[in-house]
């Protein structure tokens, strides 16, 4: 039989390559003409140049053949790949809403498994370097960014697909998705403070929706301002807590010389 470690090495390493190519080769359009209120604005989508330099890095160092057996690249690795790799499709997809909708919730629930996966566990992986930042913190800024495009992409998929929106209006339920956007990323940078990468990600997003939506309809951009700054918040706060509590352990596991 194969190699079971092998084999998630190879699939993570080539969905990666291969969600990229895919996404890079699609047609994205205007973004500036659409209606959506939830999008954010175009400087926003450089945030995929340190996402994929973190994803390639991340690539590289999950298939040399020292960290095959590595726990934590065991943990993430297929939710990686499937995250990842399924994203790339969802340009390829937009006349297709109900398929591209369905598309988004893999990647989203995916990417979120492959993140709150890589909570460190055990002394080793909460000193080492290079799983925070080869491992934990291209996991979470990609996560941080699909959290947003998920709000973002199925926007757009609800139009394209001409669903009309119901009482009380698109502003209204463009402000509701912003705010239910910023308290589940929020909930997940506080409780789960792996990196802050995550919130900062998020943050980035929601500020870029409130600096699109503000000059026209303030409603739905000041939403998405102050859940960018709730976000950034919550994330100060969990990586205050994750400090604290890694220090206490710390304290706890030194030997007391009497």
């Amino acid at each position: 039989m194969p190699d079971r470690d092998l084999v998630r090495q190879i699939v993570t390493a080539g969905a990666i390559a291969g969600g990229f190519l895919v996404g890079v080769s699609g047609d994205y359009g205007d973004g500036s003409a659409s209606p959506s209120l939830v999008l954010p604005s175009g400087y926003a989508f450089a945030i995929w140049t340190p996402i994929y330099a973190g994803l390639f890095s991340h690539a590289i160092y999950q298939a040399l053949p020292a960290h095959r057996r590595d726990p934590l690249l065991r943990r993430t690795g297929w939710a990686t790949a499937c995250a990842v790799g399924i994203s790339g499709f969802w340009v390829w997809t937009q006349d297709i809403p109900g398929l591209e909708l369905t598309l988004i919730a893999a990647t989203t629930t995916a990417a979120l498994t492959a993140y709150l996966r890589a909570k460190p566990q055990g002394e080793t992986e909460v000193r080492s370097r290079r799983d925070r930042w080869l491992v934990r913190v291209p996991l979470a800024l990609f996560a941080g960014w699909i959290t947003v495009a998920t709000v973002a992409g199925g926007g757009e998929a609800l139009i394209a697909a001409g669903f009309p929106a119901p009482w009380p209006g698109v502003e209204a339920w463009s402000t509701a998705a912003l705010i239910g956007a910023g308290a589940v990323a929020g909930s997940i940078a506080w409780r789960r403070p792996i990196s802050f990468a995550y919130a900062a990600a998020v943050s980035w997003g929601l500020v870029a929706v409130a600096v699109r939506d503000l000059p026209d309809r303030p409603v739905p951009g000041v939403a998405a301002l102050l859940a960018g700054a709730a976000v950034a918040a919550a994330g100060f706060a969990g990586a205050r807590r994750r400090r604290k509590l890694t220090g206490k352990s710390e304290r706890n596991a030194t030997p007391q010389v009497r």
